[in-house]
Formats: C-alpha cells, sequence, structure tokens
C-alpha cells in the first residue's frame, strides 16, 4: 500500500506513555502514517532522531497542527486533564479518537464527549487494553448469553513496585489536583487500574460498556511521604446491579510485581485468570472451558484496531463509556480518609539509582484479603497510624 493511501495519524504527547505509541506508529511495514506530533517539550528531535528522519514535523499545541495539517485519527498520550478539551477539538475538527485511559474524571464530561463523538459521526475509543483482548470478549459474549449464569462476586489483587523516580516524571504523578485539576493520581487510578476496569467491562449489559459502581468501603493508606495522594487501597466495591468487586492494589511493595491475579464466581462455576495465565471458567460440574492467556494480547492492539475502525467504517470495542464504573469507583474511594502508614512500618529499597518505599508484610496483608474475599482487619494496628 502506497503510504499516501494509510489512515493520517497524529500523535498528542510523547511522554511515558506516548513514547509506546510512538514507537508503534513508526515501525515498518506501516499501518498508517504518522502526519504530526502534538507535545510543548523542547528538544524532541534530538530525544527522537526518527522525527527529524522521517520529516514528521513537531507542533506546540494542537490548535497547532489543526491550523496546518489534518488527520483521520489523533491519538491521545496526553495527562488527563488535558483530554476533554483535546477530544472535543478532535471531533469538531472530524478526527476520530484513540484516547489513553482514563478519559476524564467526571460523568458530564465523559457523557459530553460521548454525545460528540455520535454528533461528528467519529469513534471515541479509551485504551483500556484488556478491552480489545480476543479472550475478554469471548468471555464477555459467554458472560451476557448465560453460559456462566448469574455473576455473584469477583476479585482481583494487583501490585507494581514504583519509587520516587516514578512520581517525578510528572508534575501530576501521585497528585490530587494540579492547577486547579483534579487527577487523583494513584495505583488505582492509573497504573494499576487495567483489572478493576476489566471486572466492571465483563459486568457490563453491552460488549462495549462496563457496570456502573454504586458503593465503595475499605481503606486507602500513603506509604511514601512524598505524594499527595494514597499508595494502596483494599476496596469492596459494590455493581448497580449489586454484585461486589472486590480490588487490592499498591506500590510500595517489596517485590516489583504482586499478580495480577483475579476470581469471578457465577451461579454455575468460577473465572479464574492471572499474568502468564489463561483465562478458565470451570463448571461446578468439574468441566471447565480455556481461553486465551492473560497478558497474551499486544500493548497495541487498541492502535492497531483504531486504524483498522478508520479503514473499515467500524467501531472499536471500547467505547467512551466503558471505562464509567472505574470513574465511579475512583471517585467515591477519594471520599475514603487517607491513613498515614508509620514511617517505621516502611522499609526503603535502593536499587539502579532510585528509593522505592516497601510496607513490613503489605504483599501477605493483600494475599490474604484476596483469597478470603474481606478487606484487612485491625487495619490501623498493621499498618501504624
Amino acid at each position: 500500500m502506497n503510504r499516501n493511501d494509510l489512515p493520517r495519524v497524529v500523535l498528542c504527547s510523547v511522554g511515558f506513555y506516548g513514547q509506546k505509541y510512538l514507537e508503534a506508529l513508526v515501525q515498518e511495514p506501516a499501518q498508517a502514517a504518522l502526519v504530526g506530533v502534538v507535545d510543548p517539550a523542547k528538544g524532541l528531535t534530538d530525544r527522537f532522531p526518527v522525527l527529524l528522519e522521517r520529516g514528521i514535523p513537531v507542533y506546540p499545541s494542537l490548535d497547532g497542527f489543526l491550523a496546518a495539517d489534518s488527520a483521520d485519527l489523533a491519538v491521545l498520550a496526553s495527562p488527563i486533564h488535558l483530554h476533554t478539551e483535546m477530544v472535543l477539538k478532535c471531533l469538531r475538527h472530524g478526527l476520530h479518537v484513540l484516547c489513553e485511559k482514563p478519559l476524564c474524571l467526571t460523568r458530564e464530561e465523559t457523557i459530553l464527549m460521548q454525545d460528540a463523538a455520535k454528533k461528528a459521526d467519529r469513534f471515541l475509543s479509551l485504551g483500556w487494553q484488556l478491552n480489545y483482548d480476543e479472550a475478554v470478549l469471548s468471555i464477555k459474549r459467554d458472560i451476557l448469553n448465560g453460559s456462566f449464569g448469574t455473576p455473584l462476586r469477583f476479585s482481583c489483587i494487583h501490585g507494581m513496585r514504583r519509587g520516587n523516580a516514578y512520581y517525578s516524571r510528572s508534575n501530576w504523578a501521585g497528585r490530587i489536583m494540579v492547577d486547579g485539576h483534579e487527577v487523583f493520581d494513584s495505583p488505582f487510578m492509573n497504573a494499576c487500574a487495567h483489572n478493576y476496569q476489566l471486572m466492571t467491562f465483563w459486568l457490563g449489559r453491552e460488549m462495549d460498556t462496563a457496570a456502573d459502581i454504586a458503593e465503595v468501603k475499605g481503606f486507602t493508606y500513603r506509604a511514601n511521604p512524598n505524594i499527595e495522594n494514597y499508595d494502596i487501597a483494599f476496596l469492596r466495591t459494590v455493581s448497580d446491579e449489586s454484585v461486589p468487586v472486590y480490588y487490592y492494589t499498591a506500590h510500595p511493595i517489596a517485590t516489583k510485581n504482586l499478580g495480577q491475579l483475579g476470581k469471578a464466581e457465577f451461579t454455575l462455576g468460577t473465572l479464574t485468570w492471572g499474568k502468564g495465565k489463561p483465562y478458565v471458567f470451570t463448571f461446578k460440574n468439574g468441566n471447565s472451558r480455556v481461553y486465551g492467556m492473560d497478558g497474551g494480547t499486544p500493548l497495541m492492539r487498541k492502535l492497531d484496531v483504531a486504524i483498522r475502525c478508520v479503514k473499515t467504517g467500524e467501531r472499536p470495542s471500547c467505547s467512551a463509556v466503558a471505562g464509567l464504573g472505574h470513574l465511579s469507583a475512583v471517585r467515591l474511594s477519594q471520599q475514603l480518609r487517607v491513613g498515614e502508614v508509620a514511617p517505621e512500618a516502611v522499609n526503603w529499597i535502593h536499587e539502579n539509582g532510585d528509593d522505592f518505599p516497601a510496607v513490613n508484610g503489605l504483599e501477605e496483608i493483600m494475599t490474604d484479603c484476596f483469597e478470603n474475599w474481606k478487606l484487612p482487619e485491625n487495619a490501623s494496628v498493621i499498618f501504624g497510624y
């Protein structure tokens, strides 16, 4: 295919995650033509010589690009608090949009953007990559057609060790507000959000939607004194159809990764999954149904799907409202009291020029809660605040 015939893409932000999109968009053979990069940072062509080599112009603002050029698809990897304005602007100019998660921080903005996409007859898809996984979609079809029976309760544990370098990479990392805008950055909001959103996605009434969350109980804690928001969460949430959804997540852990590991009980059996393991539904009669591997979907499948949909006129499987359940849970979790972990309960790991806080015994407490469908007991004693 001639490069001139490829879908034209503009990439907004080549920061921490945008670099992954850039790498995918300049690979050969090309699936799309990257016609511009929007980022106010200085010296991008020095950091990414491929931009100069390919003659890809860099614009300090989206307005600058839209005044000078056009595209079929905008890929937004910009900070969360900038999404709404950028999405609406792209839709007004006739671009389809793939926006990294989370889309925004209010239900009103979500509906506004969804309605704008319908009015413009363009798609707005989100970067919840598990929603594009063929195994995940097959499971959802089986849930919707009643193969598993009625959902009873869901649970997942997922922790990722993160240190001071992670929080110093941007002005919004670990923050509640930035420049008057809500960001609510936490492991539950951002880095470890995918498996929680996955559970709400499976509970959604349609293939491209997620269940809403009506209630959140639990505990949030802060172990890293250098951040504003919480970095540990034990949550029992309840969907709008009264299904309990448990989630356990944290950054200040000794191991680099904890989980992800999940289970969901239905009237006809149990679904289990975990990183590097297959999704398996085990019926109560002992029979099982095996789906694909968790983690088997390429990270940039969401981009591949968006490019394909530009070509074919299809709609991606992860719509603007697919993150509403997660959004509701995030906002409700922000109302929980944040407990300060006592300094003597935290060990600091020094590794590769970075400093990582690790709460004593946190992995064991999280695992026990996950295995027993519960919240921690005597939390104030455990964490010493």
